[in-house]
């Protein structure tokens, strides 16, 4: 089995066949310091089990982490439901999802901001978070807002971001896919 503890009620994995989508790990609950340690302790563990090779193995972790910061400091204190989950694509990618709510008044800015983002070489992204990080400006969490760039810039642009209003809240979900093989 991969390392997720049986006696997690937030956690599950599953080890299926290789030639279609299998999950690989189901995260559903708040995500805290301690979640992201555990989260990001089994994927490592899980990358070398699989063979998946260093450099993919960084840009996996690195989107993770970038996610995972995402739902700890932008999701909505009372959305009992953000879910992390990471599959399998024929046996040739993994799949980072990762869904919470956030507050409506902040749609507008995060789609601004991920549409100019997309429009960017890879090239423009590196200067971007070179002269962001460069600055003094930081956010309440401590942050440099580079987060979006590094989550585009380490998928190679393999990620979608989807937002959508329900009844009562606002949830957006990112999807990443990135090779296990370079």
């Amino acid at each position: 089995m991969s390392g997720i503890l049986p006696s997690d009620a937030h956690a599950s994995a599953h080890n299926q066949s290789a030639e279609q989508a299998a999950v690989e790990l189901h995260w559903k609950g708040a995500i805290q310091n301690h979640t992201t340690d555990f989260l990001i302790n089994w994927m490592e563990s899980r990358l070398d089990h699989i063979g998946a090779q260093s450099l993919q193995k960084k840009r996996i972790v690195r989107v993770a982490v970038e996610l995972l910061q995402n739902m700890h400091h932008h999701a909505i204190p009372h959305d009992s439901q953000p879910e992390f989950i990471i599959y399998t694509v024929a046996s040739s990618s993994w799949c980072i999802e990762a869904s919470n709510a956030i507050d409506p008044g902040n749609m507008e800015e995060l789609k601004g901001a991920w549409t100019t983002l997309k429009s960017k070489c890879q090239r423009k992204l590196r200067s971007m978070q070179r002269e962001k990080l460069a600055g003094d400006s930081r956010s309440n969490h401590g942050g440099g807002g580079v987060g979006l760039n590094e989550i585009l810039r380490k998928a190679n642009g393999n990620v979608d971001m989807n937002i959508e209003n329900l009844a009562e809240l606002t949830r957006v979900t990112f999807s990443a896919e990135i090779p296990l093989q370079s």
